[in-house]
């Protein structure tokens, strides 16, 4: 490992975590019914692995521990799959509440933190040089809400101070942290990203038709 390498790799390790064991904690929604989709889109096969299996090679190549990771999930196939990577599981009993139980479970299963970075499981184009460029600049300790942006739209991953995190934990239904962002639009900051594909999700079996073709045709976005 290179001198420069050897540096990025401990920025990054100080963002996810700091001497006191805080840092940035990552928690991933996995726990989606996919009712658009007709099945567990998580555990569908896309280019040789599972939906879900892109998004946790993304966390691997961005350098966070595992342990600073929480997989939220409902299927029991997505909690083998996070564990193999070693990342921490959280089982959801109620997923028809929508993405709000999800945030308040990882919250609840994560360790203290300075921030935490929440991301879905279903966005397979999304960069491990996204995640770890999020952690490394986001600016902890100042009321900040940073969302994944290309030029002008917004989507995930989204990282809230830990200022938010009794709201984030009163939330209800499928809004997510939209309803903390709207009402704080003082504190968000986009972190420019770049491919407009890495926000999108998958919510039909055409959506992964539809990225198949992006991703044969550019290899720089695997």
């Amino acid at each position: 490992m290179g001198m420069k390498r050897v540096a990025e790799h401990w920025a990054l390790a100080n963002a996810c975590e700091d001497e006191r064991g805080y840092g940035i904690k990552v928690i991933v929604m996995a726990s989606g019914l996919s009712r658009r989709f007709g099945s567990n889109k998580l555990t569908t096969d896309f280019q040789g692995r599972p939906l879900a299996g892109w998004v946790f090679e993304a966390l691997k190549s961005a350098d966070c521990a595992p342990g600073n990771v929480t997989v939220v999930w409902h299927d029991p196939d997505i909690a083998v799959l996070a564990e193999s990577y070693g990342f921490n599981t959280c089982f959801n009993p109620s997923p028809e509440e929508g993405q709000a139980a999800s945030i308040r479970l990882g919250l609840a299963a994560s360790k203290e933190a300075d921030a935490y970075m929440f991301l879905t499981a279903d966005q397979p184009l999304l960069r491990g040089q996204t995640i770890s460029g999020m952690l490394k600049s986001f600016p902890a300790g100042q009321g900040k809400i940073m969302l994944a942006a290309y030029r002008g739209n917004t989507g995930n991953p989204v990282i809230f101070d830990r200022k938010y995190k009794a709201s984030l934990m009163q939330l209800k239904g499928d809004t997510g942290g939209k309803q903390i962002i709207r009402q704080y639009p003082e504190a968000v900051v986009g972190y420019e990203i770049a491919y407009a594909e890495e926000l999108m999700d998958i919510d039909r079996a055409e959506d992964l038709a539809h990225l198949s073709k992006i991703l044969n045709s550019d290899s720089d976005r695997r």
